[in-house]
């Protein structure tokens, strides 16, 4: 017989048992290899799931707002060189890859804007340089036909002055070979260049034949060593400036030079820095 007190445990155990089951059951435990959710799942499912306890309340994560996309840019309202040269590339690629109507045309329309844009700059930058003169280079160097002629005229004078003032201490040393064509070529302008601007030319044959004009030629006895710094000529015909007092040579050219050229040479390498006539 139980007493009225064992009974009454037996009933209260058999009321919290279904409870305790629910409350210690975990909301993410495998029912049936799958994962539940205690939010999601229904009590006419799980047996077990009690009714009178709770796990805390379900935290719902507000959505994130989706990035809207943003339409592509039109080139017309593009800022930046940079971003423009991108965009026309890619339309240029776009165009060639997939020539349809749409696509070539966007491309042209580009291309069209950007040129537009280039001839604007080209007209902004010659008015520029009409008003300034620091970045006119006509100052410096005029393209006007007379002016140039007037010039060039000035500078032959310049350069032979320079010759007749060089050929007390310098002379002209002249690097040939006997089987030479070009050597040939050039013998007769430097015989003139020695006899009408007054600077003395040395000939020296490097297989000892006879040069045309030069019949004094001397053989090469080191000179050649001596002014390319113990390397030697290897290309005839080749010209240098020599400076008699301190035995500095320069060189003037290999190959056939004209004559007032070899001048306009002479006048760059003694009396001008790099850059200085640009």
């Amino acid at each position: 017989m139980f007493s009225k007190f064992s009974i009454i445990v037996l009933l209260f155990a058999a009321l919290i048992a279904p409870c305790a089951h629910a409350a210690t059951a975990s909301s993410d435990d495998p029912v049936d290899g799958q994962v539940k959710n205690w939010w999601e799942d229904s009590p006419w499912v799980d047996p077990d799931r009690g009714f009178n306890w709770y796990p805390d309340p379900q935290v719902v994560k507000p959505k994130e707002p989706e990035a809207e996309k943003q339409k592509p840019k039109n080139f017309r309202e593009m800022k930046t060189l940079e971003e423009l040269s991108a965009e026309l590339k890619r339309l240029k690629d776009r165009a060639i890859m997939n020539p349809t109507r749409e696509n070539v045309h966007e491309f042209l329309q580009a291309q069209d804007f950007v040129m537009t844009k280039s001839s604007v700059f080209a007209d902004v930058a010659q008015r520029v340089i009409f008003e300034q003169p620091d970045v006119n280079y006509g100052v410096r160097s005029p393209v006007a036909n007379f002016a140039r002629a007037n010039e060039r005229t000035r500078q032959e004078k310049r350069t032979r002055e320079n010759i007749q003032n060089l050929s007390e201490t310098h002379g002209i040393l002249f690097f040939a070979r006997s089987d030479c064509p070009y050597c040939h070529d050039q013998a007769p302008v430097l015989k003139w260049v020695s006899q009408t601007m007054g600077i003395d030319v040395m000939a020296i044959s490097m297989d000892g034949g006879p040069i045309p004009q030069f019949p004094d030629a001397k053989l090469d006895n080191g000179i050649s060593r001596s002014v390319t710094g113990g390397g030697g000529i290897t290309t005839v015909p080749a010209v240098y400036l020599l400076n008699r007092e301190t035995n500095e040579a320069i060189p003037l050219g290999t190959g056939v030079v004209a004559g007032e050229e070899l001048a306009e040479r002479i006048w760059i390498m003694t009396r001008t820095k790099p850059g200085e006539r640009f």
